[in-house]
């Protein structure tokens, strides 16, 4: 079990990380479209179908990080599945009082180019970490 779950953390890390470092850039380039996207959701009584989806992924492979961490137990994954999970509360939380988060986007469309911007930026400074801790996750276990 100890070395699927090595081999588990090597896969998310990788996987998860390529695919955050990517998206930050995808949302830095279309910041316009997204804020269209988000101008328009605004709209609609119900939260973005693409933001619920992605939260609830997000949880259920956190899910078996938190399980994977105590096999063996690491202090590294342990944190990051607590770090995971909180990410997923907090934006959990921006859906769940959807009608608020709605009226502030209309109210503040104007700053929301900065918000996708500085989020874009933060999805690759946070995909890179992901994917140091892949490279420690490899280097400790000595699967390449």
């Amino acid at each position: 079990m100890e070395a699927f779950s090595q081999k588990w953390f090597t896969m998310y890390y990788l996987c998860l990380g390529v695919l955050v470092f990517l998206s930050g850039f995808i949302v830095m380039v279309s910041y316009r479209r997204i804020k269209n996207y988000l101008t328009r959701e605004a709209e609609n009584e119900d939260p973005p179908v693409a933001l619920r989806n992605l939260l609830k992924y997000l949880f259920l492979f956190t899910i078996p990080c938190l399980v994977f961490s105590f096999m063996p137990f690491s202090w590294i994954e342990l944190l990051f599945s607590i770090w995971s999970f909180f990410i997923v509360y907090i934006a959990g939380i921006q859906l769940v009082r959807w009608n608020q988060t709605r009226v502030l986007i209309r109210q503040n469309h104007e700053k929301l180019e900065w918000y996708i911007l500085f989020t874009g930026a933060m999805m690759v400074a946070v995909g890179l970490v992901i994917l140091l801790l892949a490279y420690f996750v490899i280097r400790r276990t000595n699967l390449f």
